[in-house]
């Protein structure tokens, strides 16, 4: 807009106190020699009935006036140094001089004066709580602000009421954040006074507190955007961190954003380790590239899919689901996977099928026991008789008959071990030093092991107390042992070792050799009834050593790879009163 202080010079008063003139008095006047918005707010102050020779206001309380300028105290520090800017402006001019600030009603929040300006010069109310409106004062620099919404000049004989004659006014408005006036600032100079950048330092300083008080409030919604997104990220945490499930994030880049508690605890990796960096297998898996990485890459996500993988102290079975994440343009903007760790269901699962086949194999033990073992008695029973006989007859087939009794010894023997497997004895659960019964276990086997050229290394950690079935556990390590011994060929170590897992509660027993390995395929048979790949083997002693195990509510888990050997770990648990 032009500034109508340069625009129209103060010789033209004359001519406008004339058309002012004819306009109160009825009649007839060229709207043309009138600025447009001058002649529109007259006919507005004819509507409001404005008395043109006397100025009628109201006035706020000083309650009311107080919280009106509460409600506007940042907007009214903002004001404060273009205030002094405009008042150094006009002091240039004129000493006398007005400057009013009023809310979006126009009743005066703050007044400022010139050096001259006193109430001998100054003929218009100017204290705080007078108001401004077109309707109360007629058409000034802030009333016809308020009534048009932009900023204007009244210059002299352009206001309806005379007692403004004496006055050129600037007025601009403040726009709130919502689009609707909350304040006008207001300049009053003598008429003949004006100084010509009165008008754009007005409105320089009014465009100046919008963009701050945008500023302050997008810096408020910028806060409060953090607060809320925090707030999120919190719940977020919350949330995700009381899953039983593993939860991983990544962004569309594969970066790792976030990595809950319970994945933590699957694969034994702090999540400080992970977040922030590019997203890798972790776990020994038999998938060539994790899935969270193939769904990024194929944008497709992933349902329901078990996978078999380590976190380098147990095997795992992994549940997996993948969902994409996407933007508001419905591009892909990440990856979530939910890990549900169902071991402990598939080891559940598995030991009802032990337990469905010991069952078959518990019947058809008992009839053994009653259709075999009796007629072996009888047949030991004289074979023991013939045998004493030859011996006194000094007969050279006494020598047969001693193998026959062998023989049959080992065939009771191998109907014990089946009765044992169909039927085991509930175990006598006792304290015991793991690692001391297998110091006295070692005493023993070593000797054994030495005929063989095989060496015997320990690795004992600080282990507790457990409870435990002494003899069972020690015939489970005979078995694993013997297993161990008979997969070397008169050659290399086998390693026994233990470990105290203090999370998981529980002691792991490890029998490690350095022999051939086991093919995949047959670690997933072991501990079947009469599964066996040795030549004169039974099948029965994993199997014993699984049941038992078992009855101990421990486990035993298998590692092997192939041309360099193989891994039994038994697991027990460690009850806290030890």
């Amino acid at each position: 807009m032009i500034d109508r202080l340069i625009s129209v010079p103060h010789l033209n008063q004359l001519v406008l106190y004339s058309i002012w003139e004819k306009f109160i008095n009825g009649q007839r006047i060229e709207t043309k020699d009138l600025f447009s918005e001058t002649y529109k707010a007259w006919l507005r102050c004819v509507e409001y009935r404005i008395n043109p020779y006397q100025i009628t206001t109201e006035s706020l309380s000083e309650e009311e006036l107080s919280y009106r300028k509460s409600k506007l105290t940042d907007m009214l520090e903002l004001l404060t140094p273009h205030i002094e800017t405009i008042k150094t402006t006009l002091s240039t001019h004129s000493d006398t001089f007005l400057i009013l600030i009023t809310d979006h009603e126009g009743f005066i929040l703050e007044s400022f004066t010139g050096k001259d300006s006193t109430k001998d010069l100054i003929n218009v109310p100017y204290a705080p709580g007078i108001g401004y409106a077109e309707h109360l004062a007629g058409n000034n620099g802030i009333g016809s602000v308020l009534a048009t919404g932009i900023p204007l000049a009244v210059l002299g004989a352009e206001h309806f009421v005379k007692d403004f004659h004496r006055w050129s006014c600037v007025g601009s408005p403040i726009i709130g954040d919502k689009g609707d006036i909350i304040a006008v600032l207001g300049v009053f100079m003598p008429c003949g006074m004006e100084s010509p950048y009165t008008f754009s330092l007005t409105v320089a300083a009014t465009k100046a507190v919008e963009a701050a008080i945008k500023q302050g409030q997008m810096e408020k919604q910028l806060q409060d955007t953090r607060k809320t997104l925090r707030n999120l990220m919190q719940q977020r945490n919350i949330i995700f961190n009381a899953m039983s499930q593993g939860v991983i994030i990544l962004n569309h880049e594969g970066i790792v954003t976030f990595f809950n508690k319970a994945a933590e605890e699957i694969w034994h990796i702090n999540a400080d380790e992970l977040v922030g960096r590019p997203f890798f297998c972790f776990s020994r898996c038999r998938r060539a590239e994790p899935l969270l990485i193939r769904s990024l890459k194929e944008a497709n996500s992933f349902t329901n899919i078990e996978c078999k993988c380590s976190n380098l102290l147990h095997e795992k079975y992994i549940l997996v689901n993948i969902s994409l994440l996407r933007d508001e343009k419905n591009a892909v903007s990440g990856a979530i996977g939910i890990y549900t760790d169902v071991t402990e269901l598939r080891r559940q699962e598995a030991r009802i099928r032990e337990q469905e086949k010991l069952a078959v194999v518990g019947q058809m033990a008992a009839g053994m026991a009653h259709e075999i073992r009796n007629p072996l008695t009888s047949v030991r029973g004289f074979a023991q008789l013939m045998s004493e006989k030859m011996a006194e007859e000094q007969n050279p087939y006494k020598e047969f008959m001693e193998i026959m009794i062998q023989e049959i010894d080992q065939a009771d023997s191998f109907i014990n071990n089946f009765l044992q497997l169909a039927r085991p004895k509930p175990p006598k659960m006792q304290a015991c030093s793991l690692n001391q019964l297998i110091l006295n276990f070692i005493k023993i086997f070593e000797s054994q092991a030495f005929l063989q050229g095989v060496k015997i290394g320990i690795d004992l950690g600080e282990i507790p107390t457990i409870v435990i079935d002494k003899d069972q556990i020690k015939q489970v390590l005979l078995n694993l042992c013997q297993n161990a011994l008979q997969a070397m060929n008169m050659q290399g170590t086998i390693t026994i070792a233990t470990r105290f897992h203090a999370a998981e509660k529980e002691v792991s027993l490890s029998v490690r050799d350095n022999g051939p390995g086991i093919p995949g395929d047959n670690i997933d048979k072991l501990g079947t009834p009469f599964f066996t790949t040795k030549d004169k083997g039974t099948g029965l002693g994993l199997s014993i050593s699984y049941t038992i195990v078992d009855k101990h509510q421990g486990r035993i888990e298998v590692e092997s790879t192939i041309d360099e050997g193989t891994c039994f770990k038994v697991y027990l648990p460690v009850y806290e009163q030890f």
